[in-house]
């Protein structure tokens, strides 16, 4: 794909950067963020009732029962992505999961497990281990918000294989038992940055936007949204740090735009 000399210089390092960056902000990454153990309100199931003693029972020459499980929290969402969900250049707590999480119920575990750099095909390798391992049968609620395309645009994956590569990402983690929710990318900064970037971006999002249904249990349009996407004004510019990488307020409105969805799905 042509790229710009600006985004080939700057975008590129910055957005897919060396092996031993990704490897070294990998093990960054990859701790679960904050939480605690508790229920949902608006989905919440009775704790188990401890075991009763009754006095004056008779001894029991048996050994004694073995501790129940410890209970588990009614909902848990995994982050999955590139930079944009990990918060490159940023805070951890400037990312948009740790800014949405914020304002959910502190009961609700999340963890994000995005790696600045990624393409759909090293999520796809990842998700086995990262993911997949979270999955616990017990909540109410499994649920993973991935998003990515970034990287696959700026290293020449047509739209069809980008769309490819999501459900079948989103699918594995369905049949996991995971509730999935994918987001549309959004354009570079400023948007008339690539041309050619932009046109396959564009395909992206439109095919996402007709398939979503058959493999994900929510879209985020972040490319619909009036101050970062396809028809966002020149104060869009305000959100970013540089081509494609958010301020703390950018993935303040990202954030925004996943909560209604997440919300819903964790309601349901």
């Amino acid at each position: 794909m042509k790229l710009l000399p600006m985004i080939a210089a700057t975008t590129l390092s910055l957005l897919l950067g060396t092996a031993l960056v990704a490897c070294a902000q990998q093990a960054d990454d990859r701790p679960a963020s904050p939480g605690t153990s508790a229920s949902v309100p608006s989905a919440g199931s009775p704790a188990p009732s401890p075991a009763a003693t009754c006095a004056g029972a008779s001894p029991s020459t048996s050994p004694p029962s073995p501790e129940p499980p410890p209970a588990s929290p009614d909902a848990a969402v995994v982050f999955d992505g590139d930079s944009l969900t990990a918060g490159f250049m940023l805070p951890a707590a400037e990312s948009y999961p740790a800014q949405l999480m914020a304002t959910l119920p502190p009961s609700i575990t999340w963890a994000n497990v995005a790696v600045s750099g990624q393409i759909w095909p090293q999520l796809l390798a990842d998700a086995d281990t990262d993911v997949d391992d979270r999955y616990d049968d017990r909540r109410a609620a499994n649920v993973v918000v991935v998003w990515a395309a970034a990287n696959d645009l700026a290293t020449g994956f047509s739209a069809q294989e980008i769309l490819d590569n999501a459900r079948r990402y989103c699918e594995q983690r369905r049949q996991r038992g995971f509730r999935v929710i994918i987001l549309s990318m959004y354009p570079l900064q400023p948007k008339d940055a690539d041309a050619e970037y932009d046109q396959v971006r564009r395909e992206y999002n439109d095919l996402l936007r007709a398939g979503w249904p058959e493999f994900a249990d929510g879209l985020v349009d972040v490319a619909a949204d009036d101050r970062l996407g396809d028809d966002s004004g020149p104060e869009r510019a305000a959100y970013f740090l540089d081509l494609v990488h958010l301020t703390a307020a950018g993935y303040g409105v990202v954030a925004d735009c996943v909560r209604p969805v997440l919300v819903g799905l964790l309601e349901r």
